[in-house]
Parts: structure tokens; C-alpha cells; sequence
């Protein structure tokens, strides 16, 4: 199959999983219009019940294998990636390369275009590997995209997308129905809610006495920003943390590193081995931001708030 017969039976199941296509059998009943549901992308609200919790519980590697790789060729070991995802570099049924990766979660660009479960989706297929991403949650603001699921597909037999869109359909239907639950350790940054790091206490005194509400900004990440605009934020990843700045900090028997900026300091550290993950590590970020050069030790702050979530987290 070309590229543009590919493309064009990647837009068919895009259009069908949507319920936008029309059935071909014959019916002298009168045609309904089956309604599309409508999503606000400027909006923090979560579509369709795909809430952070629900895609955190979600085991990547097990979402991969419920779409039935085998039909597409001969799946290999899983090879867990960054948080909340799974790769598996199989090979397709001539042999050839079949590289999927699978992120729960990822900034969305431009799903307005496509739906993909009937959630909005974008569809990359300007080249090889192709990316494929389905919308769960609205854009936090003028500076942030909303938040999706995407993924990778690398192959050297025809056109990637095709297959990457009937992947991802599966995914998508696979975690509506009955999302597989992955069985990790309580000290795994992938299932933790970073909302939950920070109390109404901790989150005063790291605003420098101004009260905020948590607001997710996708599965691992979370902000808290106080009419002034002063901010903190708590992050989780699978990133080397930085060995610069100011003198390491002493979290509690962990040394963390201290980086100043021009109005905003972060704290980050190691939190734990991730053995047999691409990037073997897992670790905690934590940035206290002022805009507005209230009066306050933006560092200070979040050396204290950082011994704090520190202190909350499970190890292991």
C-alpha cells in the first residue's frame, strides 16, 4: 500500500472510531446523525473519564500487548522508558524493524484535526517514525498545550501511521473498557500523585504565606500558584538530576542539588534505581517560582518544601 492509500485508511479509522461513519448497509429507515461529543481544549477538564489516576494505575507495557501486537509481526522483551511508558522493538512478519513506544503521557500538539476513540487527536506523518497522540486533558494556559497519550511507531516496511493509528484506537478503547493495573512498588514515582506532596501548610509557606489549590499538569506533575502569581511546583521523572548551583543541599540522608535562576530556584534529587528502564533513574523536582520578586528566598523555600515531599515519599 502507498503512503496516501495508507493515510487515507488511517483517516477511515479515525473517522469511524469517532461514530462518524456511515454504515453500508441498506435501510429504508430514516439516516441518524450519531452526536460526536465535543471537547474544550483551552480547558484543565478531563475528557471522558481519563483522569490522571486512571492513566497512572495503567500499566504501559501490558496496555501495548492487549492490541495484540502479533499482528503485526514478532514481539520482543519490554523495555520500560520514562514514566508511565513501555517500548517494544519487535520485528514485523518479513523481519524488518517494528518499534513501538508508548507514553501515558506527553504534551498534545494540534489534536483538533482528528479523533482517535473520539477523543481529539493529531496524526505526525510527515516522516518516519510516526507520532500519533490522543488528547485526555485541556491546556493549563496561554503557555501550556493540552495533555495527551502518544505514540511511536518505527518501521521500514511502508507507511508507519496506519498501523500506529489501529494501536493507539486499541489503547484507547483497551483503558475506557478495562485498563490493565500494573503491579509496582509504592516507592514508584510512575503511580504516585504529585498533588498529594505538598500540604496546605507546606504549600504556604513555600508561597511565602499565600494559599493555592493543586492543579495537575498531566500524570506527573503538579503546580500550586497564589494570586500574586508566585508559584511551586513538584515533578516527577526519569532525568539525571543536574550537578550544579549553589552548594548540594541535605534533604534528610539525601544530597539534592540547589539551582538559583533569575526569579525562580529548583530543588532536585535522585529518588530511586529504576533497574532494567531505559534511563535507570527516578527523580523529584521541585521549583519555586516568583514572577513578581515579592519578598521571599525562592531557594530557601524550596529546600523546605523539598524535605518535606522527601520526607513524604515512599522508598523502596
Amino acid at each position: 500500500m502507498n503512503r496516501f492509500a495508507s493515510l487515507i485508511a488511517a483517516s477511515l479509522v479515525v473517522l469511524s472510531v469517532a461514530g462518524c461513519a456511515a454504515g453500508t448497509e441498506k435501510s429504508n429507515s430514516q439516516r441518524q446523525t450519531v452526536p460526536v461529543a465535543q471537547y474544550d481544549l483551552k480547558s484543565t477538564a478531563f475528557f471522558d473519564g481519563f483522569t490522571p489516576a486512571k492513566l497512572r494505575a495503567a500499566d504501559p507495557c501490558a496496555l501495548l500487548h492487549a492490541t495484540d501486537l502479533a499482528k503485526y509481526g514478532a514481539p520482543a522483551s519490554d523495555t520500560p522508558g520514562e514514566l508511565g511508558s513501555c517500548s517494544n522493538f519487535m520485528k514485523d512478519h518479513g523481519g524488518k524493524p517494528f518499534n513501538i513506544t508508548l507514553y501515558l503521557q506527553s504534551e498534545a500538539f494540534d489534536v483538533s484535526q482528528h479523533r482517535i476513540g473520539g477523543l481529539p487527536a493529531s496524526i505526525s506523518a510527515d516522516g518516519n517514525p510516526c507520532f500519533v497522540q490522543v488528547a485526555y486533558q485541556g491546556s493549563q494556559g496561554l503557555l501550556s498545550e493540552p495533555q495527551a497519550m502518544q505514540l511511536q511507531l518505527d518501521t521500514k516496511a511502508g507507511d508507519p501511521c496506519s498501523p500506529a493509528v489501529q494501536i493507539m484506537t486499541d489503547v484507547v478503547e483497551k483503558l475506557r473498557a478495562n485498563p490493565p493495573i500494573a503491579n509496582r512498588s509504592p516507592a514508584e514515582l510512575a503511580g504516585i500523585d504529585p498533588c498529594t506532596m505538598l500540604d496546605p501548610v507546606a504549600v504556604r509557606d513555600a508561597l511565602g504565606g499565600a494559599t493555592a489549590d493543586p492543579t495537575p499538569r498531566g500524570l506527573h506533575d503538579c503546580g500550586w500558584t497564589a494570586a500574586n502569581d508566585v508559584n511551586v511546583d513538584v515533578k516527577f521523572s526519569s532525568m539525571e538530576p543536574r550537578a550544579e548551583g549553589l552548594p548540594p543541599a541535605d534533604l534528610g540522608g539525601v544530597m539534592a542539588s540547589v539551582i538559583p535562576s533569575s526569579g525562580f530556584c529548583t530543588v532536585e534529587w535522585e529518588h530511586r534505581r529504576r533497574p532494567g528502564s531505559i534511563n535507570g533513574i527516578e527523580t523529584v523536582q521541585l521549583t519555586v517560582n516568583n514572577p513578581n520578586n515579592v519578598p521571599m528566598d525562592p531557594c530557601a523555600n524550596a529546600v523546605n518544601a523539598a524535605r518535606g515531599v522527601k520526607a513524604k515519599l515512599p522508598r523502596g
